[in-house]
């Protein structure tokens, strides 16, 4: 039984066939630099795979969104012939199951893996409990069963989450536990006995029962038992991630003058002195917490506006053909603040709208700072070294808008099912440094809480970013009469350095190169950027 969340990554990998999406890629390069003598073939393979693309998506809108698994429970598949099949991550590290094994060779009790696999082929009504011993552990965890299908396969589920880092947090902001505490407590939900706890901590028997007993009166509870229910339950709603609103300056919205929800968030100094930042298509909004308190040391207030198409921020269709229209938008947004004046932090395609607005914002813009800015686009090698993700996203853009949306689509729902541990290297890999970034937790969570910020409204932000992104759009900025500085990473490989270097020698602008700094470059050094922005 392929979930539906699989079934959408295997449609995203087999979208095309290989060979022809490379043949169609180049073939692209040969007709946007003027090659007119393969406009035919090129246009000829683009049809055969667009129409391939429209059958997928039609597949795809029938089966709808699916269910989806609650992070942390062990699930697999078992067939009406007895066989394991499909175990995910859980599953395997806590069972040792592997695809293809024998139900019967996993547990003790042949007539319950009878009856499952009775249950599994339409024989019987009622499902079996199965009681699995953990391969650590030996203790038994309750599994039942979730679904059957009509092809003779059942899904088997964990009822409980397993213990994890979340829930740890959990039960020490719940409950006063302090952090050897929350490891006990942790321990002893996955099976362990108070012996065997001392023993993987290295500590007495008595230490261990005596952090019981402080554990059992701060969860006011009766008895281990109930400590352990408890903390499976906490251990459940603690497992699906959340966006936390950091305390401080407010989150808000208004409503302008055509109708749209403009929504913005601030870090910093709720007095000071007023920068403007917009964010790219990826990382969202918010810098990490050093950021934060660093801003507020300097007096600065960052004012986050989520860009049309991201977050809760309604559409502009006009911005695809006139990003500098965007400069109404942040004069409202400054208006509806009481800003007098301004200065903007811009990073990656938020550069592009910053550069093409700013003309329209003289009198209240007193400087612009790009960070991993993305110059505009003449030719697609200029995307040759960046990681492949962004490679293919950036070249649909400008060969078959209708491939863009559905491997946009297809994408987010492969990513969303993968999870955050496999976010960096789907997106960035090929990026050692922004890989290399995203081993600090704090930088990998804004990466993923930022994903689902971008596509919160749908794909169309994303979308609409990677058209601007793939565009040749210095023609529609007008001579800048306030400051600017571009600063960049020297190990950008999404964004070449010789781009940038042209692309400020346009302005007459200096670059300043912040070394061993990927494109997460506000993220990952945050601290190289800020001094560019402190208050004259």
């Amino acid at each position: 039984m392929n979930s539906i969340p699989d079934l959408f990554g295997s449609l995203y990998f087999a979208a095309l066939d290989d060979q022809k999406f490379n043949d169609l890629i180049a073939l692209a390069e040969t007709t946007l630099v003027g090659e007119d003598g393969h406009v035919e073939e090129f246009e000829v393979l683009r049809r055969e795979c667009e129409r391939h693309i429209a059958q997928a998506e039609k597949l795809m809108r029938s089966l709808g969104s699916g269910p989806q698994e609650v992070p942390g429970r062990p699930v697999f598949d078992v067939t009406s012939g007895g066989r394991i099949e499909e175990p995910n991550q859980v599953a395997r590290e806590l069972f040792d199951l592997r695809g293809g094994e024998r139900l019967e060779h996993l547990i003790d009790d042949p007539e319950t893996a009878t009856l499952l696999c009775r249950f599994a082929s339409g024989q019987v009504e009622h499902a079996p409990v199965l009681r699995l011993p953990g391969k650590d552990t030996a203790k038994p965890l309750v599994l039942i069963v979730e679904t059957a299908d009509g092809d003779g396969r059942a899904r088997v589920a964990g009822m409980d989450v397993l213990w994890h880092e979340a829930a740890e947090r959990a039960m020490r902001v719940l409950y006063g536990l302090t952090v050897s505490e929350a490891e006990v407590l942790g321990l002893m939900t996955i099976g362990h006995a108070p012996a065997d706890v001392a023993d993987l901590r290295g500590r007495s028997v008595e230490t261990v029962r005596q952090q019981i007993r402080s554990i059992l009166l701060k969860l006011e509870v009766n008895g281990t038992q109930d400590a352990v229910h408890l903390a499976r339950a906490v251990a459940v709603s603690s497992s699906s991630a959340r966006q936390i609103k950091p305390s401080g300056p407010a989150e808000g919205s208004l409503v302008l003058s055509d109708g749209r929800v403009l929504d913005y968030a601030e870090q910093g100094a709720a007095d000071g002195e007023a920068v403007i930042f917009l964010h790219g298509c990826l990382g969202g909004r918010r810098l990490p917490g050093g950021a934060a308190t660093a801003l507020e040391r300097e007096g600065l207030r960052l004012i986050a506006p989520a860009r049309p198409w991201h977050g809760q921020s309604a559409g502009c269709a006009s911005l695809l053909e006139q990003p500098g229209a965007y400069a109404e938008d942040l004069l409202a947004l400054a208006d509806h603040l009481g800003l007098e004046t301004f200065s903007v932090l811009a990073f990656d395609v938020g550069a592009i709208y910053a550069l093409c607005a700013a003309e329209r914002l003289e009198g209240r813009l007193t400087s612009l700072l790009c960070a991993a800015a993305q110059p505009p686009v003449f030719s697609l090698r200029d995307f040759a070294s960046a990681p492949q993700q962004q490679r293919i996203f950036a070249t649909l853009a400008r060969v078959s808008p209708p491939l863009l949306r559905y491997l946009s689509v297809l994408g987010d729902r492969k990513l969303k099912k993968e999870g955050r541990s496999a976010f960096a290297e789907t997106v960035l890999g090929g990026s050692r440094a922004d890989l290399a970034a995203c081993k600090d937790p704090e930088i990998l969570d804004l990466m993923w809480t930022g994903h689902h910020f971008h596509v919160e409204k749908g794909s169309d932000g994303f979308i609409n970013d990677c058209r601007l992104i793939a565009s040749n759009w210095i023609g529609k900025v007008a001579p800048l009469k306030v400051p600017l500085r571009f600063v960049h990473g020297t190990e950008d490989v999404s964004i070449q350095a010789k781009r940038i270097t042209a692309l400020a020698q346009t302005f007459q602008a200096e670059v300043s190169w912040v070394p061993g700094a990927g494109h997460l470059l506000p993220f990952s050094h945050w601290n190289a950027v800020l001094p560019f922005l402190k208050p004259s």
